[in-house]
């Protein structure tokens, strides 16, 4: 099969495209649809995908708790205290990344899992996490694998705090849980309509030609 110098050179640019989005460390676009999430960073959906397969947490799930916790920023970290108004103080905890993952947690997770050299910065290391401490949340805490509202509780404070109730008190994490489990619920509408596009490989995407010019079909999908 013959291939011209100028598709080459079309098919190149969009592969370091993909490469530099995949290694980007700032946050995507559009954070709150995750079909377009996934379409400028390939190499999350991958990610995300061998997480659920490896630990049965709906990517929905993992993607709306990364959302909440981080805003896909990869460097997020709790803001500081301040001392006299003014001072920068200690910061509340050592919450770091995507998952904002605590220094002990994240030791427990490397452990537990395997994978003794992830990193929190990582966006596959941390959706890992992620999905890890969601199935473990479901086999000791005992909810439900629909109770995205309850698994956040027990992220958020713990198995031991979830099972104590620590959350009642907390207004605001009421609230940041309700929208956890609506931004996994419209997460998982979206997933709907371009999984299957998202699940093929770039060799299965072919171009079109429209008035000479390349381009590459979109996957179409609602956005509610």
């Amino acid at each position: 099969m013959r291939v011209s110098l100028r598709a080459l050179i079309r098919y190149a640019g969009l592969f370091s495209i993909i490469l530099l989005n995949t290694c980007s460390s700032s946050p995507p676009t559009n954070i709150g649809d995750v079909c377009s999430i996934f379409e400028e960073r390939a190499g999350w959906f991958r990610a995300a995908r061998a997480s659920e397969k490896r630990w049965q947490t709906p990517i929905a799930v993992t993607m709306a708790i990364i959302y909440q916790e981080s805003s896909f920023r990869s460097r997020a970290r709790p803001e500081r205290k301040r001392f006299l108004w003014f001072f920068p103080g200690a910061r509340p905890s050592s919450a770091f990344g995507y998952a904002q993952a605590l220094d002990s947690t994240w030791e427990e997770y490397q452990q537990r899992s395997g994978n003794a050299s992830a990193s929190r910065s990582d966006f596959s290391d941390a959706v890992d996490f992620v999905a890890w401490y969601v199935s473990n949340a479901r086999r000791v805490s005992g909810i439900g694998a629909s109770d995205v509202r309850a698994l956040y509780y027990a992220y958020h404070e713990g198995n031991a705090g979830f099972q104590r109730g620590t959350y009642l008190s907390k207004r605001w994490l009421m609230q940041a849980a309700d929208q956890v489990q609506k931004n996994s619920e419209k997460f998982g509408r979206q997933l709907g309509e371009c999984r299957a596009e998202l699940a093929k490989s770039w060799f299965e995407k072919p171009p079109t030609t429209v008035s000479d010019k390349t381009v590459f079909k979109p996957v179409t999908r609602s956005f509610s």
